[in-house]
């Protein structure tokens, strides 16, 4: 049996594993799509994740334990939410789909009003790392949105969640949970009425 091939990187305090050939579900949030009681649950979190390694059970625990908090929160509606705004939310969704330039798929995706999901499969061929990829979807966005919406500082949160999906099974439940996400949140009573769901 082949081992997968992993790597740990940072960005701020929340780890992230990259994995050779690997898939991902992530999670993207406006600078103010918190509150500071939920910062503060998240920390503790945090601080948990640093020592576990990326397959065992604990982490993955303590991932899903750090994204209920975070999507109660962020479902709630928190923050200035930017991304009503059609442009907004166009220009999320097109840079999403720029990422077959690198090829990069990303056949799902929902962009909710202070944050965004979506699924990425980095091709067999991709240069580019799970950072560097987030790093251009963040940095391109965060202009445009800035030209939009006028006002100054951070556009995203500095940290991003990201969750290796280790089989087909966990993909499909991700997809559902992508088509269902503006359901739950009440934005709309059918997943295809909602304008930024693929």
């Amino acid at each position: 049996m082949r081992l997968v091939q992993t790597t740990r990187f940072r960005r701020g305090k929340l780890p992230h594993w990259e994995v050779e050939n690997g898939r991902y579900f992530v999670t993207v949030r406006l600078a103010d799509s918190l509150p500071a009681a939920a910062v503060t649950r998240l920390q503790a979190v945090h601080q948990s994740l640093q020592a576990i390694g990326a397959q065992s059970i604990q982490f993955t625990q303590l991932q899903r334990e750090y994204f209920t908090v975070m999507e109660k929160y962020l479902d709630a509606g928190s923050g200035a939410c930017l991304l009503t705004q059609n442009p907004s939310a166009q220009n999320v969704s097109e840079e999403l789909q720029r990422l077959e330039e690198w090829e990069v798929m990303v056949p799902h995706y929902t962009i909710m009003p202070n944050h965004w999901h979506a699924l990425l499969a980095p091709g067999k061929y991709c240069p580019h790392s799970l950072s560097e990829i987030m790093k251009r979807v963040k940095g391109r966005t965060a202009k445009a949105i800035r030209r939009i919406a006028g006002g100054a500082g951070p556009v995203w949160q500095r940290e991003w969640f990201d969750r290796w999906i280790r089989d087909d099974n966990e993909w499909e439940r991700f997809v559902r949970y992508i088509q269902q996400n503006p359901v739950k949140a009440r934005l709309v009573d059918r997943p295809e009425d909602h304008p930024w769901t693929r």
